[in-house]
């Protein structure tokens, strides 16, 4: 039983549920599973449910940073294509 002085310090878990794999990776639940059958992560069944385990996910995002080759890039919007000329573009 710990102290009364000793702060309580959590201990990260070894293995998360899909939905948390998901959300720490910031992808769906579709791509987690597409993740998870194209053995980019590792996971295991404890009874009716399923774990992923934190080391694969460490280990995917490394992965991911070396074949970015560390470089990180901005994302810039692209502007909107216009769908048709406006009503007053047809008339001149």
């Amino acid at each position: 039983m710990p102290s009364a002085t000793s702060p309580h310090i959590p201990t990260p878990p070894l293995a998360v549920p899909p939905k948390e794999a998901g959300r720490l990776l910031s992808v769906s639940l579709s791509r987690l599973y597409e993740l998870l059958r194209a053995g980019e992560l590792q996971s295991y069944e404890d009874g009716y449910s399923r774990r992923i385990t934190m080391a694969s996910i460490h280990d995917y995002v490394e992965r991911r940073l070396a074949d970015s080759g560390g470089i990180w890039r901005q994302i810039t919007a692209q502007p909107r294509r216009r769908q048709q000329a406006s009503q007053h573009e047809l008339h001149e």
